[in-house]
């Protein structure tokens, strides 16, 4: 009776032993880094489309996030640009997109994106759902990703790696262009963005 008893308890200690390693080991397993964008080396576009027979293309110029990668895989999002730093080519143009009739920047300096669901849907793809605020208003989106290939930087030997987002952005659902009636009939509801960002790195 005493053996059967020292033995269970011996049984007991190996599988509860067993199961510690296993969870460091799972543990020490999980690697995980920060990326950041690069500004120098990226750029955010948008198009709309004009009067449904033109485009009109622009870019925002100021904007920094950050990409957590676990295990080869992204995990986090974090996306902020400021809005007044719209670009159209056109001075007029960008100062009017920048009042209350517009993307109100005075008020709204932010468009953020947060995400909360990463999908991996194939080796170099994901699918990044999030909150997007643009306007002071937080929607559900989904973008796209896709990465486009790594490199190590000869003289800063740092990591970095190229991206590409894509996404659809219903602008009325944020307001943009709605104070303003002409928009109804000049501008599509749809704004595309594309995205193109280059990633660094880092170090721990």
């Amino acid at each position: 009776m005493k053996n059967n008893m020292v033995k269970t308890k011996k049984s007991n200690c190996n599988f509860i032993l067993c199961l510690f390693f296993c969870v460091i080991a799972l543990t020490a397993g999980a690697q995980e880094s920060t990326w950041k964008i690069d500004s120098n080396h990226s750029k955010i576009n948008f198009e709309i489309s004009y009067f449904k027979v033109g485009t009109i293309k622009g870019a925002f110029e100021a904007y920094s996030g950050s990409f957590t990668q676990k295990n080869d895989a992204f995990s986090d999002v974090t996306i902020s640009i400021q809005t007044a730093s719209i670009n159209t080519n056109q001075k007029d143009r960008d100062k009017h997109l920048r009042t209350d009739e517009f993307f109100n920047a005075e008020e709204h300096q932010e468009i953020t994106f947060t995400s909360t669901e990463i999908i991996k849907t194939g080796k170099d793809t994901y699918e990044l759902k999030g909150d997007f605020t643009m306007s002071g208003i937080t929607k559900p989106i989904v973008l796209k990703a896709t990465e486009k290939g790594s490199y190590i930087h000869p003289s800063f030997k740092t990591s970095n790696m190229f991206m590409t987002i894509t996404g659809v952005i219903q602008r009325e659902a944020f307001k943009v262009g709605t104070n303003y009636p002409p928009a109804k009939f000049a501008l599509g509801k749809e704004v595309s963005l594309i995205a193109e960002i280059q990633l660094t790195k880092e170090e721990s």
